[in-house]
């Protein structure tokens, strides 16, 4: 991975435990106590959107850029 990739990552893991950290305020001040059964779901939840999302935007500029996504590749099959 290059640096650039992990950069990103990092900030969008950060921007993660920002949202969470600023729920804890909103939640407290409506009154509301979060178990840790339901803490661990809203991390899992997260964490597994944001690497479905960072893989799959992956595997789309790996197909732009090795141009399985062109029309005229040498190698498509005719009809």
């Amino acid at each position: 991975m290059s640096r650039k990739l992990v950069l990103v990552l990092v900030i969008a893991f950060a921007a993660l435990a920002a949202v969470l950290w600023g729920l804890t305020f909103f939640w407290q001040g409506m009154g509301v106590e979060v178990t840790g059964l339901g803490w661990g779901a809203y991390i899992a939840g997260g964490v597994f959107t944001l690497a479905l999302s960072a893989g799959l935007f992956m595997l789309s500029f790996h197909s732009a850029k090795h141009g399985y996504d062109d029309i005229d590749r040498p190698d498509a099959p005719e009809d």
